[in-house]
């Protein structure tokens, strides 16, 4: 929590560069486990990954019925965890991972549905293993998030990468090259991450099970958790339905080339992630002090930071992806080229929606990602057929800009500020930047000058 006395947006620095290098450090490592599954799983056993990876995350947005936002909310704006809201959250959770299983069972062992094509038995039960264990996961991952202990968040959310892969390479000799050995990796970083945040927050967790006390908040922390869920779901949806479409019109190959492409681009968003995950608990708790001009603040920085950063992945991607994951993905490049103007403008309206949600104002994010949403289902159907994974990226690249400016209009209307306020460097954030770029060359010149001083061939005089 911001401590008393500090500078104005020190407590957000501190949280953003925690959470930041945590995603980082958790970044590297899911690089590394991306290049496994690439290399030893090859692109049909990696689609069908992603097919089971996109189920569980569906299945536990379903599952977790909001309650990510609800712990966030409350904690923040009770500066802590009380046993009058937490069981309630939770008693939602257990509730919402029965449903969630439930609707896997359907659509896989009754249903059948056609998207779902190639996914074994055993396949679908290590998906139905991953469900609960990703809520609790998430669950974990916002208590952090409200409590504003980000150091703690990046611990847990790099323990989760590390026991991914530890998993996926220690069955390899077991299960063999195939999606559920990187089921059982999940399942196994979701499982250790969560048994690390119960074992930290122990003492703050005592009476987690009184659902009695908890009566009272049964129903608003799911009527707050609900109102954003909805677009959660939708939102859901206008990332993630390409996977399902794909999988259902062309070769599993191909899939597992359009997954490498999303996951690449996606690594834009680290810094908007970060950026978000630390305005939400901020926002809740200073609404009226100064917030918009703070909100502008952190919006233009996200911009400048995720352009430069889109420039770089542009210019690298197409030399690092063969080197990196194999010349057999190749073909992942131009997803990651179509893919970053969307990925670009998705990046400002992360930060925007959870500075929305800080203010009460979420269902906004729920109206916006519907139309989102039957947007995407038109243009996958009509340009996955006739372009393949290209069309994927393009309608997905779409959603992402129409989301975006959606989001962007919602933000500037509720804080009562001008477009160049919001998206625009200000006269004092050009002048931030060539002081911190003075410092720098200051650092740089002091550094080099006494190597410069002692000239060739001064270390053999001494």
């Amino acid at each position: 929590m911001q401590s008393v006395g500090a500078p104005r947006g020190a407590s957000f620095r501190f949280g953003v560069l925690a959470i930041l290098a945590g995603q980082i450090a958790s970044g590297v490592v899911a690089l590394l486990l991306e290049a496994c599954y690439a290399r030893l799983l090859g692109p049909e056993s990696r689609g069908l990954l992603s097919v089971c990876l996109m189920s569980v995350a569906f299945a536990a947005l379903v599952g977790a019925a909001g309650g990510e936002g609800s712990i966030v909310f409350w904690s923040s704006r009770e500066r802590g965890i009380h046993g009058t809201w937490l069981p309630a959250v939770l008693l939602w959770g257990v509730l919402g991972s029965a449903v969630a299983g439930a609707l896997w069972w359907l659509a896989y062992w009754k249903l059948h549905l056609p998207v779902l094509r190639g996914v074994s038995p055993y396949t679908a039960s290590l998906v139905l293993l991953n469900i609960p264990a990703a809520i609790l996961f998430a669950y974990c991952m916002a208590l952090w998030t409200g409590l504003e202990r980000f150091p703690q968040r990046s611990i847990g959310a790099l323990s989760r990468q590390l026991a991914a892969l530890a998993g996926f390479l220690a069955l390899l000799g077991i299960t063999g090259r195939s999606p559920v050995t990187a089921l059982w990796g999940a399942a196994s970083g979701y499982l250790a991450a969560s048994l690390l945040t119960v074992v930290l927050l122990w003492r703050h967790l005592s009476g987690f099970w009184a659902v009695r006390t908890a009566k009272p908040n049964l129903l608003p922390t799911l009527a707050y958790g609900l109102r954003g869920q909805i677009g959660n779901l939708a939102s859901f949806f206008t990332y993630r339905l390409d996977v399902f479409v794909i999988n259902y019109f062309l070769p599993a190959a191909q899939l597992g080339y359009y997954a490498l492409g999303v996951t690449l681009s996606e690594v834009l968003w680290q810094f908007p992630a970060a950026a978000a995950s630390v305005l939400f608990p901020r926002t809740a708790r200073t609404e009226g002090e100064d917030s918009a001009r703070f909100t502008c603040l952190v919006m233009r920085q996200v911009l400048l930071v995720s352009s430069v950063s889109g420039a770089l992945l542009a210019a690298v991607a197409p030399f690092a992806i063969p080197l990196v994951f194999g010349a057999r993905f190749t073909t992942s490049v131009p997803v990651v080229l179509a893919l970053l103007p969307g990925t670009l403008a998705l990046s400002l309206a992360k930060v925007g929606c959870s500075d929305l949600a800080g203010r009460g104002k979420n269902g906004y994010s729920s109206v916006f990602a519907l139309a989102c949403l039957v947007f995407t289902v038109a243009f996958d159907l009509l340009l996955i057929p006739r372009w393949g994974i290209l069309g994927a990226a393009v309608a997905s690249s779409a959603a992402y800009f129409l989301d975006s400016l959606l989001v962007l209009a919602a933000l500037r209307h509720e804080l009562k500020v001008a477009w160049p306020e919001l998206l625009l460097p200000s006269a004092d954030d050009l002048a931030t930047y060539r002081a911190a770029w003075h410092r720098l060359r200051s650092v740089a010149l002091e550094r080099t000058r006494p190597l410069v001083a002692a000239g060739p061939g001064s270390a053999g005089g001494e």
